[in-house]
This record gives C-alpha cells, structure tokens and sequence, in this order.
C-alpha cells in the first residue's frame, strides 16, 4: 500500500512539470530541468536525465534513459547510457567511441508540423480547425506527462500494459465498475461534510489512475504498430507514438469516442488491478 501511495505522489509531482519553472531537480541521481541544459560531466553518474526546452550533454554514465523535450541530446566519446535515448523536436549527436545500450529515437519538429496541417487543413470537411486545435493543445500537455512518467517509472507502465493482454476480461469489468461507480460515490460524499472534502481526493485518484492507464494503454498500441512495421524503440518512443494513434483515430467520425473510452475503461482497470503497476502476478497469468 504504501508503495501505491508512493506512485500516486509521484504522478501528482509529474503534474506540476506543466507549470512554467526555471528548474526542476530531483535528486542526485534523477535530473530534471525545465527551460536549461543539463551536463553530465566525466565520471560523474546519474539515473536519468530529462530536460523540457533544453539540451541534455553526457559526458558520464546514465544507468537509465535520457530524453529531452524540445531540445538536442548530446553524447561526448565518454558518454555510457545504459538506457534509451530520445530527442523530441531536436536531434541526437553522438561521438564514435559513445556508448548506448538501449535505443535511440529522433522525433524531429518538422514531422509534428506536417501532421498537424494535415489535420487541421481545410481537407477534412466537416471539422472545425478550432477544436481541432483545442485537441492538440491536450494532446500536447498529455503527450509531456506520458513521456515524463515512462520514462521516469517504465516498469509499473509495463506492468499495466502487459495486465491488458493477459487479463483482458477482468481488466475490462474492473474498468467499467470503476466508471459506474464514480458519480454514485461522488454524490455519496457530498451526505456528509467530511465526505464533501473526501471528494477532491476521489478526484485525484480518478485523474491519476485514468492517466497513468492511458498512458500504459499507449503503449501498447505504439509496441503493436511498431511491431507490425517491424521497427523497435524503447518504452518512450512506443508511448509517443501509441498517444499520436489514439489521438488520430479519435477524429474518426463516430467511431472516435468509442476508442477513446475503450482505451480510458482499459488503462483503469489495468491499472487497478495491477495496484498502479506494482503487483506483477497479475500481468504474468494467462
């Protein structure tokens, strides 16, 4: 239990990452910067390093991933990442004698830009540019979230993920029971004062584990499509492109909804299931 309310905490931490701030910094081992660079000096060793509007430089060990949102990645010949390394809208520079064990992804800007016209352009009749908008500004702002939170905790986002495919019944019914329950729950609070300020808290339970189900719901949508292209990344990159698939196919006519709801009833009930990732049993049965 205790480790659930660690995650949960963790999660809301992550949230604020949306708020402008000159920096952010964890701990000596996670390095988290938003609107600086960030440089891992020779010898010195961290576990990750992110940086939103920024350029991340390594000239040390990373025992984990790198990523930097809106900014370059930077890998000097002493550079050892053990993990993956991801730049989105920037590119990745590594030096020959550079070490990377896991993958590296480069989401250049210009392939956002040429999506988005598409989408918003006026060859998709019937569709307002407006709300067309409003929907990329939240993709956005989730998009930010999902990258932060899998590449900060990828093995609980596994672990759900995994839950969907090997529980799918009982994921769906738990899924479904946590939506019928919420409004019911909410008005049942409200009989009593101190139930009026337990609803806050039902409400942030509710966005956590909704958010942090879609996100694992991402990514395995990403690992199936890059799958069948045959083209591997590491988890980052799976939930990039997972959102972006989720996202498009929301605009499909009628059907859009239905997807967008069958993802959110799937990554709560995973993520219940599973205790927000930390109870693996349940995503190893068949």
């Amino acid at each position: 239990m205790r480790q659930i309310h660690r995650r949960i905490f963790l999660l809301f931490l992550l949230s604020l990452l949306c708020i402008p701030s000159p920096a952010f910094a964890s701990s000596n081992k996670n390095i988290v910067r938003i609107g600086k660079d960030i440089t891992i000096e020779k010898g010195q060793r961290v576990t990750r390093a992110i940086t939103i509007c920024g350029q991340i430089t390594v000239s040390g060990t990373v025992e984990d991933s790198v990523l930097a949102i809106g900014g370059s990645v930077v890998l000097t010949k002493r550079a050892i990442v053990k993990g993956d390394v991801v730049s989105l809208g920037g590119v990745v520079v590594m030096a020959k004698d550079a070490i990377v064990r896991g993958s590296i992804t480069e989401i250049n800007s210009s392939n956002f830009y040429e999506t988005f016209l598409k989408t918003i352009s006026s060859e998709w009749e019937g569709w307002s540019w407006i709300f067309a908008l409003i929907s990329l500004s939240i993709l956005t702002v989730i998009l930010l979230l999902a990258l932060i939170t899998s590449a900060l905790i990828p093995k609980p986002i596994q672990t759900i993920s995994q839950a969907i495919t090997a529980n799918t019944f009982k994921v769906i019914l738990v899924g479904t029971l946590c939506l019928i329950t919420i409004v019911p729950l909410a008005l049942l609070l409200t009989i009593s004062v101190v139930g009026i300020a337990l609803i806050p808290l039902e409400v942030i339970f509710v966005v956590v584990t909704g958010l942090l189900g879609f996100i694992a719901v991402s990514r395995l949508v990403g690992s199936w499509a890059l799958s069948w292209r045959k083209r591997e990344s590491g988890i980052v990159g799976e939930t990039f492109w997972g959102l972006v698939i989720l996202w498009m196919a929301g605009w499909i006519p009628y059907l859009g909804w239905m997807i967008k709801a069958v993802a959110v009833v799937l990554g709560l009930g995973a993520t219940l299931i599973t205790r927000f990732g930390s109870y693996h049993k349940v995503a190893n049965t068949q």
